[in-house]
């Protein structure tokens, strides 16, 4: 029984160990941790175990038989990493059961392995700073075109190892942080998935899809933890919008249904080597 208490003990410590991002320098170190600070408190996120949203993107360039809209029930467990999404305007669904990817009825051309944590990381990203093998930039300061000339941190957000299935160790992220509020206002993305990079039709010379830029436009609170509500996407900063986000309906859960993270009996399995 005592060695069953340490084991549960040493498990559950675990969990909450700070993770050990790469600082550029104590700047970086202090500008993050008020970013952190500023979004609820990175010890506040960590201590929930499943997260569920809804994520609902109007696709401005979408084709002519092609709904615009996107739109997913998401479930991931934060700490095992499984997922399941509901693209209830598809009828189509897909997931990750902790060593498979799978897919029912999925048409679009991403592929399932890019989806898996796409949205994940834009509604968490002030918190996923935190990896061990996030790389964070000496800061600088960015002009944002078009906001009255109000200059925000800049911190560049790379990785020593790809983080998880669908990004890359090629993939990045540049912050850009208000200096009164801390808040995540905005980012630049990159992705280095080779599947989604084919599925766009990119040349084998290509490495990297983008960065496009993200303009975030409201918040939202849930728990104390500060989400975005709203956002655009754009290929420069202050240029045409390609994409129009919503966030909604946020919630932690302690856990999920028997059988909810097991594979449909219809699903189709993804490759490895798409990962």
């Amino acid at each position: 029984m005592r060695f069953l208490f340490f084991v549960l003990f040493v498990v559950g410590f675990s969990s909450f160990v700070d993770s050990s991002p790469d600082y550029a320098n104590e700047q970086t170190k202090n500008i993050i941790e008020k970013m952190l600070e500023a979004h609820g408190g990175y010890n506040n996120w960590e201590s929930k175990n499943i997260i569920q949203f809804d994520a609902i993107m109007h696709n401005n360039y979408h084709g002519k038989n092609e709904l615009a809209w996107w739109a997913a029930t998401e479930t991931i467990d934060k700490r095992t990493l499984q997922v399941h999404q509901n693209w209830f305007l598809d009828k189509a669904s897909l997931g990750f059961d902790g060593e498979q990817v799978w897919s029912v009825n999925w048409r679009k051309a991403n592929p399932p392995t890019a989806m898996l944590y796409f949205f994940y990381y834009f509604i968490n990203l002030p918190f996923l700073t935190q990896q061990d093998s996030v790389q964070l930039s000496e800061a600088t300061e960015f002009q944002w075109p078009g906001h009255g000339g109000k200059s925000y941190h800049e911190i560049k957000m790379t990785f020593s190892e790809k983080p998880v299935i669908g990004k890359s160790a090629i993939d990045y992220f540049v912050l850009y942080i208000d200096k009164r509020t801390y808040r995540l206002v905005g980012y630049q993305y990159a992705i280095g998935n080779r599947a989604f990079l084919d599925a766009l039709g990119q040349p084998a010379e290509r490495k990297l899809f983008g960065p496009l830029w993200r303009i975030i436009t409201s918040y939202q609170t849930v728990d104390g933890i500060v989400f975005p509500a709203t956002f655009r996407t754009m290929p420069e900063p202050d240029e045409r919008i390609v994409g129009n986000h919503i966030i909604r309906n946020i919630r932690f859960i302690e856990d999920v249904a028997s059988g909810f993270w097991e594979i449909p009996g219809a699903a189709i399995i993804d490759p490895p080597s798409r990962r």
